[in-house]
């Protein structure tokens, strides 16, 4: 493949704005200002968060009320992730840094929303937590996932087709990664686009882990949670698909990539809405193929 991406700035999207809105519209933009062309077969690629916060599909992390598996969940990531299986399993250092750091009462927290909305196998892994994001959200709320992440791919690759001409692929991700373990494609995330073994919570990001310590897979990189529209997409085989889609997760602009982040850069745990409308938003990217029709 002979790729180029080009990340699509937007504003920041708040619940209830109408996402399909916002990226006809900076589509448009970019067109008339001659900064990309789009044309039949090429990739757009959506970040969930964008969607999910457009469909209001979020939580308040300040009304959880912890349980038992919330702080066995928050020992369990602090000290067995953060001392004995993440050094095993070769997590990176600063991620395993944060483990050890994590702040108690927003973690357990914050488990006890990803047990009530997808489930404890989903809060024994250290981070990242059945798709569950606190990054890019204001105060205390909670990111889940697209309620229906094709149905919303649908919508807006039908409304690029009615208003630009254009048949594109079009691809909602989520940055959680997908790993390869042998000849199998598998996420922690409780959903993935066909093809990726998804549903299995802790066990897909430990599987995937040792693929990459074993050398028969590891890592791939963003997850497609759908794929829809211009039929190409099928002559791409899942490998890359997924390069694809972290080819475009890359692009984006790596302003803030997780909650420690905006500890460092702003000394707090929470985000507000005044930080947010002040960062730079690229949730759209496209990406497109010079070899493309050599597969048609």
């Amino acid at each position: 493949m002979d790729l180029t991406a080009t990340p699509i700035k937007t504003k920041y999207i708040k619940e209830n704005d109408d996402f399909v809105e916002e990226v006809i519209n900076s589509l448009k933009r970019d067109i008339n200002e001659g900064k990309i062309n789009i044309e039949n077969g090429d990739f757009i690629i959506l970040s969930e968060k964008f969607v999910s916060t457009s469909e209001n599909n979020l939580v308040d992390e300040k009304e959880a009320s912890p349980k038992f598996w919330a702080y066995f969940c928050y020992y369990w990531s602090k000290y067995l992730w953060g001392y004995i299986l993440g050094p095993l399993l070769k997590t990176r250092k600063d991620r395993i840094k944060n483990l050890r750091k994590m702040p108690k009462k927003e973690t357990i927290r914050h488990k006890q929303i990803v047990i009530d909305n997808v489930g404890l196998r989903y809060a024994l892994k250290p981070a990242s937590e059945g798709g569950i994001d606190l990054t890019n959200v204001p105060g205390t709320y909670a990111s889940l996932l697209p309620e229906n992440p094709k149905k919303s791919a649908e919508k807006v690759y039908n409304a690029i087709k009615k208003e630009l001409s254009v048949d594109v692929v079009l691809i909602i991700i989520d940055t959680d990664a997908t790993y390869r373990f042998y000849k199998w494609y598998i996420t922690a995330l409780p959903i993935a686009s066909e093809g990726i073994i998804s549903k299995v919570g802790v066990l897909g990001y430990i599987i995937g882990k040792l693929g990459g310590l074993f050398k028969i897979g590891g890592l791939c990189g963003a997850t497609p949670l759908t794929i829809v529209g211009n039929e190409i997409h099928k002559k791409y085989d899942l490998r890359e698909l997924l390069y694809i889609s972290n080819l475009a997760d890359t692009s984006q602009v790596p302003f803030v990539k997780s909650i420690h982040d905006v500890m460092k850069k702003h000394n707090s745990f929470e985000i507000t809405a005044e930080i947010l409308r002040e960062m730079e938003h690229t949730p759209i990217v496209l990406i497109k193929d010079k070899n493309k029709d050599k597969r048609r």
